[in-house]
């Protein structure tokens, strides 16, 4: 056999020994919020709301980590925004149709993934950042705003596994955006409100 494409097949069953391949399920609590009736908001997902998966390759260490974010993110947007507003209505990410029935479009998008494992950060913790940006559209598609809403999650290896240790992480930050999420609603819709009734 070929000494290259022995080391070539010894590389590819290393990188498979050492993929850390973890799934996100992440449920959000509902938030006990005042519910915003008679508004209806358009809300269009970009790819990496509803299909974000990361792939890190650690030099330092030579480990890989995959992480699948499943529906988590999606969920967690549409917890939140079904909490206050009833008429909800989700729109493809390709559309680019006014409807005369939505008052407002938000369009969501994941702007930043970021963790730390204990050997980055030279301690015992996973720490997970997550930032987001939520572009805001009069009934027109005139852009009002953008929300920058972030979220973070730490978890102490202690007796769980890496894997475990990270995906508590995750959860958290992912619960933190949604608090987060849900307080920017409650401060800032009605000055969107506002905005509309100036814009028309």
């Amino acid at each position: 056999m070929n000494i290259n494409y022995k080391l070539l097949l010894l590389l590819v069953v290393l990188c498979q020994s050492c993929t850390q391949a973890i799934v996100i399920n992440t449920v959000v609590p509902e938030p006990l919020v005042e519910k915003i009736e008679n508004f209806n908001l358009g809300v269009i997902y970009e790819d990496n709301i509803q299909n974000y998966q990361y792939e890190n390759i650690n030099s330092e260490s030579s480990s890989c980590c995959e992480i699948n974010f499943s529906d988590s993110q999606l969920n967690l947007f549409r917890k939140i925004f079904q909490s206050f507003f009833p008429g909800l209505i989700e729109l493809p990410n390709n559309n680019s149709e006014m409807l005369s029935n939505v008052d407002l479009y938000m369009e969501p998008q994941l702007d930043t993934f970021e963790f730390l494992s204990p050997e980055e950060s030279r301690n015992d913790k996973y720490a997970v950042w997550l930032k987001y940006k939520i572009d805001i559209f009069d009934n027109k598609k005139t852009l009002l705003s953008s929300w920058h809403i972030t979220g973070y999650g730490e978890q102490d290896t202690g007796s769980f596994g890496a894997n475990e240790s990270l995906t508590k992480a995750i959860d958290l930050a992912l619960r933190d955006t949604g608090v987060n999420l849900a307080i920017q609603i409650e401060d800032d819709f009605d000055k969107l409100v506002k905005l509309i009734s100036t814009d028309s």
